[in-house]
C-alpha cells in the first residue's frame, strides 16, 4: 500500500514537471512567433535603437575597409556590436534588419527557456512559468529584440550565463565542470564585447563562483580558465583598436559619458552642461584623453560630495524611471513598445496629455517606479531567507541588477541602461510578488 502510494506520488510529480516543461517551451516559442509576425508587417523588419545610426555607420566602415577600419564610430562606441552584425550586412543589406531580428529574437527565446528551466530544478520551481511569461511578453524587453542595438543579445547572454551558473550550483563544490565554465565564460565574454561594462558583472560572477568552490586546485583552475575566456573577446576589440587607431582601449566614450553626468550644472541625465568639468591635458597642446577625463570627473566628485550625492539620487530615479510619462528620463524614445502603447496615443489629445502629465499621471509614474523597486528588494530578501541554492540565485540575479544601477551612478542616469539586466530583474520581481503574498497570506 505504501509502495503504491509512493509510486503514484512520483508519477504525479513527473507529470507536473512535464507539464511545466511544456509551458516553458511553449511560452517563449509563442512570443517568438508573434515577433516574426511583427517583423513581417514592419517596414525593414525592425527598428533602429537609440544608437542605431552609429552602429550602422560602424558597419559601413567594416564593409568598406574591413576589420581594422579607422571609422571613428568604431572606437568611440564599442565596435563589438557592429562586428557582431557585420556578417549579416555582408550577406544582404536589404534584409539586414530582418536577420538581426531573427537572430536576436531566437537567442532571446532560447535564453528564456534555459534560465526558467534551471529554476524548475530548485525549491522555487513554481516561479518558472510566471517568470517565463513575464520575460517573454514584457513589451519593452521582448520587442527590443527587433531593434538594432546591443541590449537584446546582452540580456539573452546574461540569462544564459546565470542559467549555467545555477546548473553548476547543483554539482559538487569540488567538481570542475568544463561545459559550465565554457558556456558561462564565453557568454560573459561576448556580452563584454558588445557592452564593456558587463566586465564588472563578469568579475563579480567569477568571484562569487570562486568562493562557492572548495579545494585550492579546483578554485585555481576555475579562476584561471574563466578569466582567460572572459577576456578573449574584449582583448580582440582592444587589439583591433590598437591596430586601427593606435589606442589599446575598448572604446573612448567612458570619460565623455561620465563628464555629462557630473558638474555644477549637470542634472545626472543626458544634456551637456553649460560649464562642463574642466580637464587640462598632461602636456600643453596635446589632446585630452578619455582616461584623463575619467580622472578629472572622479576628482570633481571627491571635491564636491554634496552635489555628487544629489546627482546620484537623480541618477537613481532616472535609471529606474518608467519608459513613458512625467517621471520618464532616458534615451528610450525609440522604444518599440511606445509605437503601439495606448498611453502614447492618449497623450496626443489635450485632455489625455493633461491626464498623463498631470497629478494622476505623476502619481501613477512614481507608484510604478517605487513599486518596482520594492518588489526587487522583496524578491532579493525572500530568496535570501530561503537559503541554500535559492540564496545563491539571489546573488546571481542581484549582481547584474545592482551593479548596473551602481554603474549608472558613476556615469549617467538612463532607463535604457537597465534593459540588459531586465530578464533577471523581472525574475526578482516575480519572486518579490510571491514573497509578499506568502508574507501577508493569512492561515485559514
Amino acid at each position: 500500500m505504501g509502495k503504491n502510494s509512493k509510486t503514484r506520488a512520483v508519477k504525479a510529480h513527473e507529470k507536473k514537471q512535464s507539464n511545466k516543461l511544456f509551458w516553458l517551451i511553449a511560452i517563449p516559442v509563442a512570443a517568438l512567433v508573434i515577433k516574426f509576425i511583427v517583423m513581417a508587417n514592419t517596414q525593414a523588419g525592425g527598428w533602429l535603437g537609440a544608437d542605431g545610426e552609429n552602429y550602422l555607420t560602424g558597419v559601413d566602415g567594416l564593409l568598406k575597409d574591413g576589420f581594422f577600419s579607422k571609422e571613428g564610430k568604431l572606437i568611440y562606441w564599442p565596435a563589438g556590436y557592429p562586428i557582431f552584425v557585420w556578417p549579416l550586412a555582408a550577406i544582404s543589406i536589404s534584409k539586414f534588419v530582418y536577420f538581426i531580428g531573427l537572430i536576436q529574437s531566437t537567442l532571446f527565446a532560447y535564453a528564456t527557456f534555459l534560465f526558467t528551466r534551471e529554476l524548475t530544478r530548485t525549491k522555487i520551481s513554481y516561479l518558472a512559468v510566471a517568470t517565463s511569461l513575464l520575460i517573454s511578453f514584457n513589451p519593452t524587453l521582448s520587442l527590443i529584440t527587433l531593434a538594432v542595438g546591443y541590449e537584446a543579445p546582452v540580456a539573452a547572454l546574461l540569462m544564459i550565463a546565470v542559467a549555467f551558473l545555477i546548473k553548476d550550483l547543483h554539482a559538487q563544490s569540488d567538481k570542475f565542470v568544463l561545459r559550465n565554465i565554457f558556456v558561462v565564460a564565453l557568454s560573459l565574454s561576448i556580452s563584454s564585447f558588445l557592452q564593456p561594462r558587463i566586465l564588472l558583472f563578469a568579475v563579480a560572477f567569477i568571484l562569487f563562483w570562486y568562493l562557492k568552490k572548495s579545494g585550492r586546485k579546483t578554485r585555481g583552475q576555475l579562476l584561471g580558465l574563466t578569466l582567460a575566456l572572459v577576456m578573449l573577446f574584449p582583448s580582440v576589440l582592444i587589439f583591433r583598436n590598437f591596430v586601427a587607431n593606435d589606442r589599446a582601449t575598448i572604446s573612448t566614450n567612458l570619460g565623455v559619458t561620465m563628464r555629462i553626468g557630473a558638474g555644477d550644472d549637470a542634472t545626472g541625465g543626458y544634456g551637456v552642461p553649460n560649464t562642463p568639468i574642466p580637464c587640462a591635458p598632461k602636456v600643453k597642446g596635446q589632446e585630452v584623453t578619455d582616461n584623463q577625463i575619467v580622472v578629472c570627473v572622479l576628482k570633481w566628485y571627491v571635491g564636491h560630495p554634496g552635489k555628487a550625492f544629489q546627482l546620484m539620487v537623480n541618477k537613481t530615479f532616472y535609471y529606474w524611471s518608467p519608459w513613458f510619462g512625467p517621471a520618464a528620463n532616458g534615451t528610450m524614445a525609440r522604444n518599440p513598445w511606445l509605437k503601439v502603447s495606448p498611453l502614447v496615443g492618449m497623450a496626443k489629445s489635450e485632455s489625455g496629455n493633461d491626464l498623463i502629465y498631470g497629478g494622476v499621471g505623476k502619481f501613477v509614474s512614481w507608484a510604478w517606479l517605487i513599486g518596482g523597486l520594492l518588489l526587487l528588494a522583496s524578491g532579493l530578501i525572500w530568496l535570501w531567507r530561503i537559503g541554500g541554492v535559492e540564496r545563491s540565485i539571489a546573488w546571481l540575479a542581484g549582481i547584474p541588477v545592482i551593479l548596473g544601477w551602481l554603474t549608472s551612478l558613476g556615469t549617467i542616469g538612463d532607463h535604457r541602461f537597465r534593459i540588459p539586466q531586465m530578464g533577471l530583474s523581472l525574475f526578482l520581481q516575480v519572486a518579490g510578488i510571491y514573497g509578499l503574498g506568502r508574507r501577508f497570506k493569512r492561515p485559514v
